[in-house]
């Protein structure tokens, strides 16, 4: 089965599924990369700037934060 466009571009932005267990709201924009074994915890909002690919790396743990670049992770 194909999916499509849409779904299959959205999980191409994941390495792996970050743990979500302690995660109470996650609000995303932009073009935003997960790493693999991230964890996400409490209140998060990612906003990447307009134009600008912004990469959450692998093993990050982030919690109760809004990430604008790479300098707030």
């Amino acid at each position: 089965m194909k999916l499509p466009y849409q779904v299959a571009n959205f999980l191409s932005h994941f390495k792996s599924i970050p743990s979500i267990i302690e995660l109470d709201s996650l609000k995303v924009t932009g073009d935003v990369w997960f790493g693999a074994g991230i964890t996400l915890k409490g209140k998060l909002v990612v906003a990447a700037k307009s134009g600008v690919k912004l990469e959450i790396p692998d093993g990050a743990v982030i919690a109760n934060k809004e990430i604008n670049g790479p300098a707030d992770i």
